[in-house]
Formats: C-alpha cells, structure tokens, sequence
C-alpha cells in the first residue's frame, strides 16, 4: 500500500516538488513527490510509515521555509462521507485520553466549505458524546480531501508537533 504524506506551500512555487523529492531520494529511496490540482498542494507517495518520512522532512531544510504544513495520512478513504468519519472516529476517540477534540477540514473539491464541514462533523460528535471545542483542545481531528480522495490525520496534540508541521493554537 502507498503512504500518503501532504504538504503545503506558496502557490505557484514550482520547482519545490522535484527539490523535495530529490531530498527525499537521497534520504529514503522510493518516492513520488507531485503537484495537486489544488494550488501549493503537494502529495508525497512511499511505501514507508508517513509518521517516520514526515520526521524526515521536517529535520529538512525545507520545513518551516517553503514547506507551511506536512501532514502524514493515516487513513486513507474515497469520499468524503460525514457519517462514515463519525464512525471511525468513534472506533479510535480513546487514543485522545477524554480530551477535548479540534476538528480541522480541507474538504478541497468535495462541493462543501471547509467551515460547514468542521461544524456539521462536530454536530454529529457532540449528539454521540464526544467532547469537542476549539477551546483548550487536547486533540486534533484533521481531513484533508485532494483529487485521490480524502485522508485523516488524529492524535493527541502534543504528539502531532512530534512528527507534523501544523500551526495549532
């Protein structure tokens, strides 16, 4: 199965695909580093553990300057599908100790705004008991949706700044 690691950067920057996949190269072996549809979205293909290659990338000195996020996909599914995230979350909301769950959106392409996505998921926690806020959040619920389908990305917030380059406030 391909891993999937996601990474943002300024639009219209180019050159930074083949950069970051000759980088990759040299430090992992087979990779594929491409350009989404979606503008500075870049899509990091390997056979490797993502969590491990999103370490990688950001000891790289490419973190933090061209790169603005690195999300590494834990699960992989086709559609965008509310209830089915429900679901899932539900079959792995302990690996958040009770704490209080932030719900993140990119639903890019999938005809609903990010913002409707975040709030309608949360709605539908909230009805099955699941403590969700923005306030004081110990958790991170991340979908990112690109031309493949849609990926998630959920732990404990105190160990995704172990291994992605996300901005959580």
């Amino acid at each position: 199965m391909v891993n999937v690691i996601l990474a943002t950067t300024k639009p219209r920057n180019s050159r930074i695909a083949k950069d970051l996949e000759d980088f990759l190269m040299i430090k992992i072996g087979n990779v594929k580093v491409t350009k989404s549809r979606f503008s500075g979205l870049l899509i990091i293909e390997t056979e490797l553990d993502p969590i491990e290659v999103s370490r990688i990338i950001l000891r790289s000195p490419f973190a933090g300057t061209v790169l603005f996020r690195i999300i590494p996909i834990i699960e992989q599914i086709n559609e965008l599908n509310l209830e089915h995230l429900v679901n899932w979350v539900l079959s792995r909301i302990n690996q958040c100790g009770g704490q209080k769950l932030l719900i993140r959106c990119r639903a890019r392409g999938h005809g609903i705004s990010n913002s409707d996505c975040e709030i309608k998921l949360a709605m539908m926690l909230k009805e099955r008991g699941v403590n969700v806020g923005v306030e004081s959040p110990g958790c991170l619920l991340l979908i990112e949706c690109w031309e493949q389908g849609c990926g998630i990305l959920m732990d404990r917030i105190d160990l995704i700044k172990e291994y992605a380059l996300i901005n959580i406030k």
